[in-house]
């Protein structure tokens, strides 16, 4: 545990400032651009837009989306960007929280380590996980869900070195939240809490069940929801397709470093780098004590608990499924945490000299990290603002195909980041879009009958006689023949961007 801040009042300032800046460069790029970089992140907002507006009979939404049963995940964040939509707008509310997640994953990692008597500087390994796989991904429930995780486990270890009531119906509320914010976040904590409980020398057998009893209410919640909403769809027809399915161990076990940083070519070798100087670090000089003999952790079976939760998700990175009961990606969510759990394993150089370069190495690597994805986030925005602009032009109601070449990728973000830009125009107009996840039945907004009521248009939706059901069509550099097309008129350019109104 460090105490050189007691002795030596500028380690706080220097704490402070690093921390601080390192914040707020995780936070800024979100704000450098229209449009996000994050394929799945317009469908969570198009959510949004149908929870608002579903009930409204002058909606297109209304009579073709529906809720369902209310105990479900992304509940609670499509509630919360309800709320502050209604004093600013949808794209700006989903913004906001994941502002929010930036500063909120640091905070609560903070808040664990001292809970288990650590030095409070580990907390720098957190800064390059901050925009990781799934934030870039765009899976928003599941990517801003860490912070209750941590959050979670930091009342876990208090209440099982001290059970007090408060404690007890704290952990209970936090992992109610995580069922309503994201299932397979529920299924973390859960997993990191049992085996904290494993490794706890309980004072007696009473003590030890009594202590599971704050789990019970998640744990009730969530079958009930995987009896109404997993097991069966809505209609009451049984899941479709294979119940679980494992890709090739191998080439599963060498996409492990993938899944931990931005969906970016270089990310690979930032987190190999990354490790590398956390191994050089750890191996250079003696370690500091893993935890004082105060720390909650101090009587467990091990003296290194949460290197066996770190241990425990790489390993069911190797050996879950990657598709279960219509769940798609189980396994491959656990890379990423399991780096996120090291945080509170990992043990700094003892001699001031090694532990000052590493912990130095660590904020310049986190901070060139954060400050080239700000480069990144401001080239997108300067690709990608022609097309906002468009998407602009639409009316209340209009609707709009945008079948990008290769998912929309770009020089930016080359991985997809485009892939669901039609549906920013149902997020700021109000149309109906193309297709949406209301179709997985398990969703908390749903498509009344489990139909579409818009034509799911592929490949070949030039040719598909449905295509008048949209207003307009996005496209990209389009070539000579579709701006000639019989089937489309040019209503505006902005840059390589053109938007063209659908012929009748």
């Amino acid at each position: 545990m460090e105490r050189t801040g007691a002795r030596f009042p500028w380690a706080h300032w220097a704490y402070g400032v690093t921390v601080f800046t390192l914040t707020l460069l995780a936070a800024v790029p979100f704000w450098l651009t229209d449009l996000l970089p994050m394929m799945d992140y317009p469908p969570f907002l198009t959510f949004v837009r149908a929870f608002q507006d579903h009930g409204d009979p002058a909606s297109p939404f209304h009579g073709t989306y529906t809720t369902g049963w209310p105990i479900a995940p992304l509940v609670l964040p499509i509630f919360l960007a309800r709320a502050i939509a209604a004093v600013s707008s949808i794209e700006i509310a989903g913004k906001v929280l994941l502002t929010a997640y930036t500063v909120a994953l640091p905070a609560a990692s903070m808040l664990l380590l001292r809970v288990l008597r650590r030095d409070r500087w580990c907390v720098l390994l957190v800064f390059p996980l901050v925009h990781s796989y799934w934030v870039s991904g765009g899976f928003f429930a599941f990517a801003t869900a860490p912070p209750l995780v941590v959050l979670g486990l930091a009342v876990a270890v208090r209440w099982l070195d001290r059970p007090t009531p408060r404690l007890g119906v704290g952990l209970a509320a936090i992992a109610v939240a995580l069922l309503l914010w994201h299932a397979l976040a529920l299924a973390q904590l859960l997993l990191d809490v049992a085996l904290l409980w494993a490794l706890w020398r309980a004072p007696g057998p009473r003590e030890r069940w009594r202590a599971l009893l704050p789990l019970t209410p998640s744990l009730a919640l969530f079958a009930v929801w995987v009896g109404r909403s997993v097991l069966t769809r809505p209609s009451g027809a049984p899941v479709p397709g294979p119940v679980a399915a494992w890709p090739p161990f191998f080439e599963n076990a060498a996409q492990l470093p993938e899944l931990v940083g931005v969906l970016l070519p270089i990310s690979v070798g930032y987190v190999l780098l990354f490790a590398l100087l956390v191994v050089a670090g750890a191996t250079a000089e003696p370690a500091a004590p893993h935890a004082s003999p105060e720390s909650p952790t101090a009587r467990y079976r091990v003296p290194n608990a949460f290197a066996v939760l770190a241990l425990a998700s790489v390993v069911c990175h190797l050996v879950l499924p990657s598709y279960c009961l219509g769940v798609e990606g189980i396994n491959n969510r656990h890379p990423w945490m399991a780096a996120l759990l090291f945080t509170f394993a990992w043990s700094l150089p003892a001699r001031p000299a090694p532990r000052a370069g590493l912990l130095a190495s660590m904020a310049i690597g986190g901070g060139a990290l954060l400050l080239h994805l700000c480069g990144r986030f401001a080239d997108f925005h300067r690709e990608t603002v022609g097309a906002s602009r468009l998407i602009d032009r639409l009316s209340h109601g209009q609707t709009l195909l945008a079948p990008l070449d290769a998912w929309g990728a770009t020089e930016a973000f080359p991985v997809k980041p485009l892939r669901a830009i039609q549906e920013i125009a149902t997020v700021r107009h109000g149309g109906l879009p193309n297709s949406s996840y209301a179709g997985y039945g398990m969703n908390f907004i749903q498509y009344v009958g489990g139909k579409n009521p818009m034509p799911g248009l592929g490949p070949s939706w030039l040719r598909h006689p449905e295509l008048t059901r949209f207003d307009y069509v996005l496209l990209r550099s389009p070539s000579p023949a579709l701006l000639a097309h019989e089937r489309l008129e040019l209503a505006a350019r902005d840059g390589q961007w053109a938007l063209f109104s659908v012929r009748r």
